[in-house]
């Protein structure tokens, strides 16, 4: 009896067949957050009524779509921005926790964009400002506050504490 040949590195394996253990349970928040600045150099900030903090434009990936995608189509959604996500560089993936649930945040630098930021939302936002980052409101959204630390790191003191997976 002869032993099977052992498949070279980087040999394609021919009729592989994929499965599914079934709907997985919700376990887990996906969405991305998005850092967005205007000719000045401020970031866009958003207070929440719901909340009471201050937040970046963003919000949950909708199924089958990358982070950079959900990042434009929620700008676009929250501020009507316009923004290609040709445009967009999620530069990591930063995993908190709220309420005992994963929360997993892109961080995402969105480069260029089109128009005015404008309330599209107003039952989530009440108004939406440039802010100077050496002058944050306060509070804060955590995965906001999260996302301007992965994009201008060191501006924030006291963060809680986050997972950070650098992409790229």
């Amino acid at each position: 009896m002869t032993a099977p040949s052992a498949r070279q590195e980087g040999e394609t394996v021919p009729d592989m067949e994929y499965a599914d253990k079934g709907r997985p349970s919700p376990h887990a928040l996906t969405g991305a957050g998005v850092a967005v600045t205007d000719a000045a150099g401020r970031v866009l900030l958003g207070w929440s009524v719901k909340r009471a903090v201050w937040e970046l434009p963003g919000g949950k990936n909708d199924a089958g779509e990358g982070f950079a995608e959900a990042a434009v189509r929620e700008l676009a959604e929250e501020t009507g921005l316009r923004a290609d996500a040709g445009d967009a560089r999620v530069l990591a993936l930063l995993m908190d926790s709220a309420h005992g649930i994963p929360r997993v945040t892109a961080a995402v630098r969105v480069l260029a964009y089109e128009g005015e930021p404008s309330v599209c939302e107003p039952e989530l936002i009440d108004r939406w400002e440039w802010h100077d980052l050496a002058a944050l409101p306060r509070p804060l959204f955590t995965p906001s506050a999260h996302v301007l630390d992965t994009v201008w790191p060191g501006r924030l003191a006291g963060l809680p504490p986050v997972h950070r997976y650098p992409v790229g």
